[in-house]
């Protein structure tokens, strides 16, 4: 299994970054097809239950950049479901990833929760665990996820600036 633990400053507040961006769906679509380039991003659901919000997200990212023994497993086209949970309260977003392939040997979760640094502005900790059980080729798929992730969530840091100045919020 392989850990990351990223850590980004936004220029907005744990609050706005947390229900303003992270359960808009405009953010989303935008950041995942806009920014990030991947070929799809659909919600598929969300709702909100007392303190805790709920969200289901299908994301197809791109396949480029993928070593030949993982190509030959995943194929041309990858796809996961992303279910998370955020609590308003403990102020905490939970998630789990589910892979279109290999579902039942591709564990991926996190958390990530923001920390208030004054007037609109927070620092943004993910922690992340990926693990990928298959023989010969698990360490290179946990490591090409993992790499995969920091630059999602380095260049996330940027369009959160951009879209927070752009909503005025």
């Amino acid at each position: 299994m392989a850990s990351v633990t990223l850590k980004h400053e936004l220029g907005c507040s744990a609050e706005t970054y947390l229900e303003k961006c992270v359960f808009s769906e405009e953010f989303n679509r935008r950041l995942h097809v806009d920014i990030l380039k991947f070929p799809a991003f659909k919600l598929l659901e969300q709702s909100m239950e007392g303190a805790v919000w709920k969200r289901r997200a299908q994301i197809d990212p791109p396949t480029t950049g993928v070593p030949g023994p993982l190509k030959k497993v995943i194929g041309d086209k990858l796809s996961y479901i992303e279910e998370g949970e955020y609590d308003t309260k403990t102020k905490l977003y939970r998630f789990k990833v589910i892979s279109s392939t290999m579902p039942d040997k591709t564990k991926i979760s996190g958390e990530l929760h923001c920390d208030n640094n004054g007037d609109k502005k927070c620092t943004r900790i993910a922690k992340l665990d990926v693990e990928v059980k298959v023989f010969m080729i698990g360490g290179l798929a946990e490591d090409k996820i993992l790499g995969d992730i920091k630059q999602s969530y380095e260049a996330s840091s940027k369009f959160v600036d951009e879209y927070v100045k752009e909503k005025g919020l």
